[in-house]
């Protein structure tokens, strides 16, 4: 399959003068206008989750409160070749989060957070299950402030393996509902493990080792905790600042699935890591100052390859005869994310994104879900968002509003009939918070 990505932007600025014998034009550049408004007084109680601090207490520095709410509705319709339609409307409580964050001994942070509720799982009922359901993160960090290794860092526990430029961005700060097709496919959640990182011949570096799986209870609750009965994975990250305005990212994640025949998870109940032995990442995060009230227009670009993915059953409802993907599967794709702030609080986001393999993802999977289906197994998959973001307060308080359409065939094995294609729309509005 040959396709060609398209990547880059640039932004240019010109400014005149006027000058005579006895006069001069002068432009006042301090503000011309009202601008760069404050935030809201009652946003300061976005920054009040402080419990306890004392920077000369030789033990606990500092104690804090951490979570987030991200709800969201979605309207939604994918429709398949055969005339086959699969429609959703709902509410979702797509993360509700709680923990609390304590700074002890000057140079540690011990950081953990819960999923409330279901709103990891269905995200329909938060009274579902236990208040306190599964560990989202739960890790302690070690960065000593005199070390002979700069930017040196230590952190151990149940956290992010830090790949691709949207899976490495937290949910607090991303710029769009949901992540593409192909980061979610090469993919999965937080792991168990330790990573380090540091500062060395220009680059930022970070080596991880991890837990390819966790414990839980038949049900799929739980706290997820750590399974030494698994598989493990390694992981590798760089960053170069080519510029002011840009950064180079190199990623890399490593799941022993030997050659996808075994999952990584072993003999844990639930996996961890990549259902692919190997996910390279090469991606840019660039932002542009327009000059005025801290208003940006940025740039954020990814090439990922997946490869030897384990099986995956697919969606034999649709189209006839299977669509199941081997042992062994291979992936490719890209994201190109620009975005600008059109205000000092509004921003809108475009993406688009290609994978030419991958299970159906967020946003799109509920529709099949809520309609008794399973998620189908795609090739060949675009999709196209555009959305606006209004930061009432920051990231700390945003309304978000957006649109995703898809175009994607269902993946059709060899020497199996062709199984058809998809197309959908999805509207979303939604809040997001965090504290």
């Amino acid at each position: 399959m040959h396709y060609g990505i398209a990547t880059g932007a640039a932004l240019l600025f010109a400014g005149t003068s006027m000058a005579g014998d006895d006069k001069c034009v002068v432009i006042d550049d301090k503000c011309p206008v009202e601008c760069c408004k404050e935030d809201p007084s009652w946003c300061g109680l976005f920054k009040k989750s402080t419990l306890y601090k004392n920077e000369e207490n030789c033990f606990v520095q500092k104690v804090s409160l951490a979570g987030r709410y991200h709800g969201q509705y979605l309207g939604q319709s994918i429709d398949h070749s055969s005339g086959q339609s699969f429609g959703s409307q709902y509410w979702e409580h797509r993360r509700f989060r709680l923990g609390a964050k304590v700074q002890f001994l000057n140079d540690f942070t011990f950081f953990n957070n819960w999923n409330i509720g279901d709103s990891n799982e269905q995200g329909e009922n938060l009274a579902a299950g236990d208040f306190f359901g599964t560990i989202d993160e739960m890790y302690i960090k070690w960065e000593p402030s005199n070390f002979a290794v700069e930017g040196f860092y230590v952190t151990v526990g149940k956290q992010k393996q830090k790949i691709t430029r949207e899976f490495s961005t937290s949910s607090k700060q991303i710029l769009t509902f949901e992540r593409s097709h192909i980061v979610n496919e090469t993919t999965d959640t937080k792991a168990w493990g330790v990573a380090t990182g540091f500062k060395a011949l220009g680059l930022k570096h970070e080596v991880g080792a991890w837990l390819g799986g966790f414990d839980e209870s038949a049900d799929g609750s739980g706290p997820n905790w750590a399974d030494f009965d698994s598989r493990g994975g390694a992981s590798y990250r760089a960053e170069y600042g080519l510029n002011d305005n840009t950064d180079i990212h190199f990623d890399y994640l490593f799941s022993n699935n030997s050659n996808g025949d075994i999952s990584a998870q072993g003999n844990a109940d639930a996996l961890a890591l990549s259902n692919y032995n190997h996910v390279i990442a090469l991606g840019t995060e660039s932002s542009w100052d327009l000059g005025h009230c801290d208003r940006k227009f940025g740039l954020i670009t990814d090439v990922i390859w997946g490869r030897d993915r384990t099986a995956r059953s697919g969606n034999e409802i649709i189209g006839a005869g299977s669509n199941d993907a081997a042992a062994g599967q291979d992936t490719t794709g890209f994201v190109i994310m620009p975005y600008i702030d059109l205000t000092e609080r509004l921003q809108l986001v475009g993406k688009y994104a290609y994978a030419d393999f991958a299970r159906m993802q967020r946003t799109q999977r509920r529709a099949f879900e809520r309609n008794g289906e399973s998620r189908p197994v795609m090739e060949d998959v675009h999709t196209l968002y555009l959305g606006l973001n209004y930061r009432l307060c920051g990231d700390n308080l945003k309304l978000m509003a957006g649109y995703e359409y898809l175009s994607a065939d269902m993946f059709t094995a060899p020497n199996s009939v062709d199984q058809g294609s998809l197309t959908g729309d999805s509207w979303m509005l939604g809040i997001r918070t965090y504290f």
